[in-house]
């Protein structure tokens, strides 16, 4: 904060001054809210996580009904819906309110499968005796594992209490269709 106020009183280019703002009501609002130590747990752990995500909802009729509750929705947020990743936004404006798939989680596949998957994973016969392994054995934060011979990327939500499974073959797909259709803009 003495940084911040340091940096204030020598700015004298107003985009700069509401920058320094900003940062210095952030720093106040994490103090005030009492989430100062789990902003400390974030900044030096971040690479012990998955991508954040603040909530998860088994379908997507869940994830629309808890962003409808919202007074004042947080925008842009991160939440899973089942499996994937999505990206909630919000319009203060006309209160506008929408959902969007998000592909924080391929790229993370795609770097974690470059040099190709471990020669011997856990291997499952279906997703739950998968999920009741891993709830034993929680991946920190990713793991790789076999369920029916597909490999799957499992991930540990530690925030959400919970896991994640990603088909490999199928995510890296996807991917490459999101990075050919973001390169179409």
């Amino acid at each position: 904060m003495e940084l911040l106020l340091k940096v204030w009183d020598e700015t004298t280019e107003p985009e700069q001054r509401q920058s320094v703002l900003v940062l210095t009501r952030l720093l106040d609002f994490i103090a005030d809210t009492g989430q100062a130590d789990a902003f400390d747990d974030y900044v030096k752990n971040r690479l012990e996580y998955a991508p954040l995500a603040m909530a998860w909802f088994a379908t997507r009729d869940e994830a629309e009904a808890w962003l409808r509750g919202l007074v004042e929705p947080p925008s842009p947020a991160r939440i899973i819906i089942g499996d994937e990743y999505h990206r909630v936004w919000c319009s203060r404006e006309d209160n506008a309110r929408s959902i969007a798939r998000d592909y924080v989680i391929e790229p993370y596949i795609e770097a974690l499968t470059a040099r190709g998957l471990p020669p011997a994973v856990p291997s499952f016969e279906s997703r739950e005796d998968a999920s009741a392994w891993l709830s034993e054995h929680p991946v920190s934060p990713f793991g790789f594992i076999s369920i029916a011979g597909e490999s799957h990327l499992a991930v540990h939500h530690k925030r959400l209490k919970r896991h994640t499974l990603h088909p490999v073959a199928s995510a890296l797909s996807e991917w490459e269709e999101e990075k050919k259709r973001r390169a179409g803009r």
